[in-house]
């Protein structure tokens, strides 16, 4: 992690700035609790975590490779295969002619795709409008005080140049679409992926092979953050994980209200081909919350489930779950991005979840139409139509989460050759606009629950052409 010259001003009046107790507790460690490390290899941890923080840049024969750094900033250039070319972001950043790199707009003429254009707009316009001399001084206050807290508590993720040299395989945007990518977490060959007959155009991603470096901390009080070069949005952050545990350290609760749908739920949602699902045994995957109406315009609630045998106090667990990822949200997202869907909210007062009627808690989700999860599921590699970021997490039942649980699974960015570690409880935010996917389970032995928080863009257009609106 680095922090750049004209940052050291923000980050002196900053550091009188302590926000909760995970900082305040922070503040006492020292230098060599504070040290974590990423393996050299695709494999997991098996340091105690006392390597040192810097990993040397080793010149290749095609150019110079980032490697982990912690150091004075440096200016690199990251080669990624051996034709030199460079990893960029898909989309471009945020300007006056495109959208931002985490954002999905639909490009058709009808008055649902304009309104989320408009939504996608709103944060500009918004910043073009004369602000009084306190609403620009809070904003930059807060940016600042955002920016430092990532740089404290975010290693900043590096692929190691050793593991690009050896074989971490990168696959190009045109393969992710045209073929079927998915990785393999099992640790063993027993509790690898089984290979289908039927399925030739499978290719698989295995992490015990190195086919994609992972990116880890044994650092509870560290979370790690990626951002491609040229691009200044993170892909992913993953908070640190004293911090998840904070936010939530029991999934007991959450994985009843999953099998509980599940079971109320005739079969498994199919999400597309490009999009495809692959599940385990009779297990389904399922998606609850608000969502466009299929024969029928307008956002609908998604609350039918609960005359179809699914209980009002699960619907409320899955409600609270998503809510809970929109205060890990709120807490390390950039706030450009923050701000960006706030002032789509402001502008297009889209659906978002909302408790069951029963429950005592009556607020709506800020951000958020809906959830989608599955019991020991991994999927394709793809990109999402969503309007902002995501969050995923994965849980196991019965288990107080402790600092140290074994990791379940990973969740791989293949064009980027990258995969995250994720323990039970982890908050991993990330780009939808990044081709992802979750991968199979490490150990058969365990049931996994993977779950993600999503904003579909089509619930921004409110799915109602008829409303000339915009």
């Amino acid at each position: 992690m680095t922090i750049c010259q004209d940052m050291e001003p923000a980050v002196r009046d900053l550091g009188r700035v302590v926000e909760d107790a995970v900082e305040r507790n922070s503040w006492g460690k020292s230098r060599s609790d504070r040290k974590c490390r990423f393996p050299n290899t695709g494999g997991l941890h098996r340091t105690s975590g006392n390597a040192p923080l810097d990993t040397q840049n080793i010149s290749l024969n095609n150019g110079t490779i980032l490697g982990s750094h912690i150091g004075p900033t440096k200016t690199h250039t990251c080669k990624i295969n051996d034709h030199g070319s460079t990893i960029t972001p898909i989309v471009g950043g945020t300007t006056p002619t495109s959208n931002p790199s985490w954002c999905h707009v639909n490009k058709s003429n009808t008055p649902s795709s304009k309104r989320t254009r408009v939504a996608a707009c709103a944060f500009k316009e918004k910043s073009l409008n004369s602000a009084s001399r306190i609403t620009k001084h809070k904003r930059h206050t807060n940016t600042k005080r955002k920016r430092y807290k990532q740089v404290k508590f975010l290693k900043e993720v590096k692929i190691c140049n050793v593991a690009l040299s050896r074989r971490v395989k990168i696959m190009t945007t045109d393969d992710i679409r045209r073929h079927i990518v998915v990785c393999d977490g099992g640790d063993t060959i027993d509790d690898a992926i089984q290979p289908e007959s039927s399925s030739s155009d499978v290719h698989y991603l295995r992490i015990r092979d190195g086919d994609l470096w992972i990116a880890d901390t044994v650092n509870a009080t560290l979370g790690l953050r990626f951002i491609l070069p040229g691009d200044t949005t993170p892909v992913f952050l993953r908070l640190p994980r004293i911090e998840a545990l904070g936010i939530m350290n029991d999934g007991r609760s959450i994985c009843s209200a999953m099998k509980s749908c599940a079971s109320t739920q005739r079969q498994s949602l199919a999400r597309g081909t490009q999009n495809h699902v692959f599940i385990d045994n009779s297990n389904k995957y399922c998606c609850v919350g608000a969502q466009p109406g299929r024969a029928e315009k307008g956002v609908l609630s998604g609350l039918y489930r609960l005359k179809h045998g699914f209980l009002s106090n699960e619907w409320d667990s899955l409600h609270k779950i998503l809510k809970r990822g929109e205060y890990a949200f709120d807490r390390y997202m950039d706030t450009d991005v923050i701000r960006h869907i706030s002032c789509a909210r402001s502008r297009v007062i889209f659906r978002t979840m909302e408790p069951s009627p029963s429950s005592s808690y009556k607020k709506t989700a800020r951000f958020y139409n809906g959830l989608g999860f599955g019991i020991n599921v991994y999927l394709r590699s793809h990109i999402d139509r969503d309007f902002t970021m995501s969050i995923v997490q994965v849980h196991i039942d019965n288990h107080v989460y402790q600092v140290d649980d074994k990791i379940l699974c990973y969740f791989a960015f293949p064009r980027i050759g990258l995969a995250v570690a994720l323990r039970p409880g982890d908050f991993l935010l990330f780009n939808p606009q990044e081709p992802h996917s979750i991968s199979s389970r490490c150990r058969k032995e365990d049931e996994i629950f993977c779950i993600s928080s999503y904003l579909k863009t089509d619930v921004v257009g409110l799915n109602d052409n008829s409303n000339p609106v915009v």
